[in-house]
This record gives C-alpha cells, sequence and structure tokens, in this order.
C-alpha cells in the first residue's frame, strides 16, 4: 500500500492515461456517450435505532448516486474532511491502488480515475448492510459492479475499450453535529476483479 501525496496523485494523471484511457484519454466536450446507472439496493439493519439506520442507508444511496453522475465536488462533500480512502485489489484499475488521505486527495483520486476520465461508465448491482450502527457511528458493507466505454478520437480510426469490475466496499460514518448529516470517515473499496480489454477499432476518425 502506498501513501500517496497532492503531488504524486497529480503526476499519475498523464501516466494514467496512457495505460488506462489511451494517448489521447482527455474526454473531449463534442463526445456523445449515453450513460446508463442502474442502482438497485436493499437495506438490512441489525440496530434497534431504525432512524439512525435510514439516515445512514439514505447517505449511502446518495454516495452511490453521485458517484454514477460523476459529480467529484458532491462526492467529496460526502467525507470528512481527513477522511481516507483506500483502493486495494489485483488489479486496482489504473495502478490507483493505494491510500488517500484528506479531501483534496481524494478530490484528485475522483478526477484521475474512470470516474472522470472514462467516456462512459455505469454502477450496477449495488447490495449494502448497515452494521455496526451507533448514535454517532455505522459500518456500511456493500458491493458492486462497474462497466463502461472509454471513447478515442484518433487519426485515422477511433477506438472504443471496455472495462468491467466487481467491488466489495466498505465505508465507516460517523454523525457530524455541525453539519446535521452523517460524513464517510474512513472508505474501502476492493476490487475483485478489473478486466480492461484491448481497444477496438471504430470507423469513426
Amino acid at each position: 500500500m502506498v501513501l500517496l501525496s497532492v503531488g504524486v496523485v497529480l503526476l499519475l494523471v498523464g501516466a494514467l492515461a496512457g495505460y488506462l484511457y489511451g494517448v489521447n484519454s482527455t474526454p473531449t466536450k463534442t463526445t456523445t456517450a449515453v450513460t446508463t446507472t442502474t442502482l438497485t439496493t436493499t437495506f438490512t439493519a441489525t440496530s434497534t435505532s431504525l432512524d439512525a439506520s435510514e439516515q445512514v442507508s439514505n447517505s449511502f444511496a446518495s454516495h452511490m448516486l453521485f458517484i454514477s453522475e460523476r459529480n467529484a465536488f458532491a462526492i467529496v462533500s460526502q467525507y470528512e474532511e481527513n477522511a481516507t480512502v483506500t483502493w486495494m485489489g489485483n488489479p486496482a484499475p489504473g495502478g490507483l491502488g493505494g491510500f488517500y488521505n484528506g479531501t483534496g486527495v481524494i478530490f484528485l483520486l475522483m478526477n484521475a480515475s474512470f470516474i472522470s476520465r472514462a467516456g462512459s461508465y455505469s454502477i450496477g448491482n449495488v447490495t449494502h448492510a448497515t452494521v455496526d450502527i451507533s448514535a454517532d457511528s455505522a459500518v456500511v458493507n456493500s458491493s458492486f459492479d462497474i462497466s463502461g466505454q472509454n471513447y478515442n478520437q484518433g487519426f485515422p480510426y477511433g477506438y472504443a475499450a471496455t472495462f468491467n469490475s466487481t467491488v466489495s466496499a466498505q465505508d465507516f460514518y460517523v454523525y457530524s453535529v455541525s453539519q446535521g448529516t452523517w460524513l464517510i470517515s474512513t472508505e474501502t473499496w476492493n476490487f475483485l476483479n478489473f478486466t480492461f480489454q484491448s481497444p477496438l477499432p471504430t470507423t469513426g476518425g
């Protein structure tokens, strides 16, 4: 596991583009991509505090929705300022496995990964269970599938590459009295698999 600073994350962006998304990887404003996101969740609470359970469940559902909508600012707003995010797996996508501390670095992760850089992607088959809940803390265990495509408008031919993954995740929530909401303190995504198919030629140029 690697501790990544803001500077290292910035340097990773260019290298990751070549590895995962192709040489001309920056999504263009003119690219038309239809992203279909299906979020199907199940809820299991092991606490008698149903109000707190429902609040945590709603916070988690919003988290997944913001991730599917690629809204980095909204995503980061759901973390504590000194929150930590860990991406792990064999392999983790685009060499981005590591430990990220603080909302500034987490924001860079969102912009360096498929969440912002892929041509399109979707999240589906989301299941989650809220466990170990108290008045001010809770743990949410979840799993979900990720799939998508990246488009490259190269010359003389463009290409579309596809990727798929299944993630097992855990979020540790704490209740923020000052903000009156539940925030993520620690999040771990374990990529159980991540497949990236070689670019396929397209007729567009």
